[in-house]
C-alpha cells in the first residue's frame, strides 16, 4: 500500500495560466499533463489532489457553480 499523493496547482501546471477561465473552451491543458497523470495512478491507492486558489470567485469573474462544472469537466477530462 502506498502512502502518498500527488499535490498539483491548477493553472499554470495542469492547464495553461490564461487569467480567470470559467468555461472548458477557455481551457487548454499543459503539455505532458496527461502522461503525468497516467503514470501516478497507474498504481492503487495514488491520488491526485489538485489545489486550485480561485480568487476569481471572490472578485465577481465567476460563481460557485461555474467552477465546479469547469471542475467536473477537468476532471472527467484527466
Amino acid at each position: 500500500m502506498h502512502n502518498s499523493a500527488l499535490f498539483l496547482d491548477r493553472d499554470g501546471v495542469i492547464n495553461v495560466d490564461r487569467g480567470y477561465i470559467r468555461r472548458p473552451d477557455q481551457c487548454e491543458f499543459v503539455s505532458g499533463i496527461f502522461e503525468l497523470a497516467r503514470f501516478w495512478t497507474n498504481e492503487p491507492r495514488r491520488p491526485i489532489v489538485i489545489i486550485p486558489n480561485q480568487s476569481g470567485i471572490g472578485r465577481g469573474y465567476f460563481d460557485e457553480n461555474a467552477y465546479a462544472d469547469l471542475t467536473r469537466w477537468m476532471c472527467e477530462a484527466l
